[in-house]
């Protein structure tokens, strides 16, 4: 079978195609065709190996999320059959319940490899069944932005029709907490440095957008659109540069769900926020910062249950082959796209 490993992405930007044996499913597993993966901005850091506390080897294969089809299943398996259509989630031990930090230990396309390849051996109790409604395209775009969006919008959020909603940006996850948003009847604002995108996003949905490169306080833009109350929910997929303005940005008793660790954007720069004006108005504003690490399992199936009761179709800005995958990965890079960037492997 191929397979696509890291090599040495970081000097030359391509990964390289290899073939590797079809492994077989042991008990409790179940080996997987993959149909689709996606692009995501923590598949950037692996594949440059730039990650400090994790050594990624040139025989690693990327990307987390995907979507296949059961081929066969090891000993013991009750819970999916060949032929089922199925997805799964990349910290596949967090079946449910809280999240520990051990169960990043088995992470896919981090720790383990992940799904840039044609089939996969994966533990058969994370997998979950796709309706016939969400495509093979559509649900590998899911695992990462998808549900991290749900869980800071709808799980942690806990959103209400009446709730403001604020995304930064428009890739993946802030397209997704969009959605979420406004499948739950909130409101929804964005931002981005393209006004071409917010009005893209306008026409998908979006009730308002703030141009953050004309106003790089774009919690002004905000609270004009708010009447001066500010936004419940702020969803930070961008990391701490952009933390005094989320505050800034934040209604009184407003949640802000902290999930970006570092700056995904080309046209965004790490920088520390001053302390003291954030730690006052955390106060005075009574907000509440929660990190958002991906969703469970149990989160995922309700997800999807919504998704497909809703009609919910992911934005998708371009498939490409698996003879395309150096030219997909150029292309999210760019930092052009809007929504995700799907590889269809076979």
């Amino acid at each position: 079978m191929k397979a696509y490993e890291v090599g040495e992405f970081g000097e030359t930007g391509r990964l390289r195609l290899v073939d590797r044996p079809v492994p077989t499913p042991k008990a409790g597993e179940a080996l997987v065709k993959i149909r689709a993966t996606g692009l995501n901005a923590r598949d950037l850091s692996i594949m440059k190996r730039d990650l400090p506390t994790i050594v990624i080897p040139p025989t690693h294969i990327p990307l987390s999320d995907m979507a296949g089809e059961v081929v066969a299943v090891g000993d013991g398996v009750t819970g999916v059959n060949a032929g089922d259509r199925v997805t799964m989630t990349h910290y596949w031990r967090w079946l449910d319940g809280n999240w520990h930090e051990s169960m990043r230990e088995e992470d896919y396309a981090m720790s383990l490899d992940g799904f840039l390849v044609e089939q996969a051996v994966v533990p058969a109790a994370a997998l979950i069944k796709l309706p016939d409604s969400i495509s093979y395209e559509e649900a590998s775009t899911l695992q990462s932005a998808g549900l991290t969006a749900w869980n800071a919008v709808v799980e942690n959020g806990r959103v209400k029709p009446s709730d403001t909603v604020v995304t930064i940006g428009t890739g993946g996850v802030s397209v997704f907490a969009m959605q979420w948003a406004k499948m739950k009847g909130a409101r929804a604002i964005v931002t981005s440095s393209s006004d071409d995108k917010l009005a893209r996003m306008r026409e998908l949905g979006a009730d308002g957008g703030v141009n953050y490169a004309k106003n790089r306080a774009w919690s002004e833009g905000v609270m004009e659109l708010t009447d001066g109350r500010g936004a419940d929910i702020v969803v930070n997929n961008v990391g701490i540069s952009e933390l005094d303005q989320c505050i800034e940005a934040s209604a009184s008793g407003g949640r802000i769900m902290h999930v970006g660790a570092n700056p995904v954007a080309p046209d965004r720069k790490a920088a520390i926020p001053e302390a003291p004006k954030r730690m006052g108005l955390i106060i005075m504003r009574d907000l509440t910062i929660k990190g958002i690490i991906v969703g469970s399992r149990k989160m995922f199936v309700r997800l999807i249950e919504e998704m497909a009761a809703h009609r919910i179709k992911p934005i998708i800005d371009r498939v490409y082959d698996f003879d395309q995958v150096n030219e997909a990965i150029e292309y999210m890079a760019g930092g052009e796209k809007l929504g995700k960037v799907v590889i269809r492997v076979q």
